[in-house]
């Protein structure tokens, strides 16, 4: 349990100090079978539950009304199926078995009926920010008056904002918890491969202070094919593996997770080849040069959406190449994140230019946008909020204004 494989499997943690076999059997006497608990830790998780007479039910699959429940005892001893209650039905605050039979589904919260002090239901918080958009927009679908761009806020089981949010007929982007962007975007019909786990995994990784770690591909998954130092191995983010590896990076096309269409067999993208390329100036010669910018690169190793150049910022494609004008002086550029224009360049790329959004010269959407005979007010990711108007009636948006972009 606390080898080499085993630190592997712990997907962003794999590179620590691997616990070596001897240092094991000295510490937690693993060796001869007769595992003692001799510390708090859920050391070897089996072993445990059996000394503790708990029967560790290894459920792989639930039923399409039911979720995975760990056992609340020591070391989360067995896995059960608990069904899953609808929004509405009753409920109960505090159980006192190991197992709720039942539990509000995914979402919902159990708490005290208005109507009935003594009993509680399943309802939705409308504390909760996701939540409340959520039922706004029911409730405007219900009465038929969703505009073409309004997007259906999607929320976790917690209330909270899931990681992928999509905007209709563009593109599916990552959030936190919160709902603010971070990296990772991808054309809309890709909205069931976007899952955004390396970069909520970056987020976490660099509050920590760290700037080493896992690979991103640009719709913020984990690349399959990851290198740390001169080894390599493949990596499986759905239950969090190793598949294949480690192996010395020599051998990096052989590999089964090597995908020559999106890899290189050094392994560096072409922001990471550009930045070594651009910190490596001078060492060879004594010649640097001038007006050569430094790359920014994303976690994907390819440019971020902002780069500089000749006291400007301007907007760039993932390949490095400007976007079209938008720009601004270097002074003013510090909220610069060029959303827009990246989301006009993958929707130019998979054949939806004709509704590519409009974006200011800064890389700011455009406080409104149109879609057919329709306008409407949009916030900083290309949503709609507010009414829907005719063209003809665009100035009765609370939006509209003659200097829209400076506006901004």
């Amino acid at each position: 349990m606390c080898g080499v494989s085993a630190m592997m499997g712990r997907g962003d943690k794999w590179w620590g100090a691997a616990v070596t076999v001897a240092v094991c059997c000295a510490l937690f006497g693993m060796c001869d079978g007769d595992y003692e608990p001799k510390s708090i830790l859920c050391d070897d998780v089996d072993a445990i539950c059996a000394k503790n007479d708990f029967d560790v039910t290894n459920v792989t699959e639930c039923g399409s009304n039911e979720r995975k429940f760990l056992n609340p005892a020591i070391c989360n001893c067995g896995l059960k199926c608990i069904e899953n209650l609808k929004e509405g039905d009753s409920c109960l605050t505090s159980s006192l078995v190991d197992y709720p039979t039942k539990m509000c589904g995914p979402g919902l919260e159990c708490k005290e009926d208005p109507s009935n002090p003594r009993s509680s239901r399943c309802i939705r918080n409308t504390d909760k920010k996701c939540i409340n958009e959520l039922m706004k927009y029911e409730e405007e679908q219900e009465v038929g008056t969703l505009g073409p761009g309004r997007n259906k806020p999607n929320c976790d089981e917690y209330g909270s904002y899931a990681p992928t949010q999509c905007s209709p007929s563009s593109t599916c982007y990552c959030v936190t918890p919160e709902g603010e962007r971070v990296f990772g975007e991808t054309l809309f019909s890709q909205e069931k491969v976007i899952n955004c786990k390396c970069s909520l995994y970056w987020e976490d990784t660099e509050k920590k202070g760290l700037n080493l770690g896992m690979r991103c591909l640009p719709n913020g998954n984990f690349d399959s094919l990851q290198c740390i130092g001169t080894y390599c191995f493949c990596y499986n983010d759905t239950n969090d593996t190793v598949t294949y590896g480690p192996v010395p990076k020599y051998m990096i096309k052989f590999m089964p997770c090597y995908d020559k269409e999106i890899h290189f067999e050094s392994y560096s993208n072409p922001c990471h080849s550009a930045q070594e390329a651009w910190n490596n100036q001078g060492i060879d010669a004594d010649i640097i040069v001038a007006e050569v910018p430094q790359p920014v690169c994303s976690r994907d190793g390819y440019y971020a959406a902002v780069q500089y150049l000749a006291g400007k910022a301007y907007c760039a494609d993932r390949n490095g190449n400007r976007i079209e004008n938008y720009e601004l002086p270097i002074h003013e550029a510090e909220n610069m994140n060029c959303h827009c224009p990246r989301r006009r360049k993958i929707m130019e790329e998979n054949g939806y230019g004709a509704s590519k959004p409009k974006c200011c010269s800064d890389g700011q959407y455009y406080p409104w946008q149109t879609r057919g005979p329709h306008s409407y007010c949009v916030d900083d990711n290309g949503n709609q909020y507010g009414e829907t108007v005719t063209i003809t009636n665009i100035q009765d948006l609370p939006c509209y204004t003659n200097t829209p972009c400076s506006a901004k």
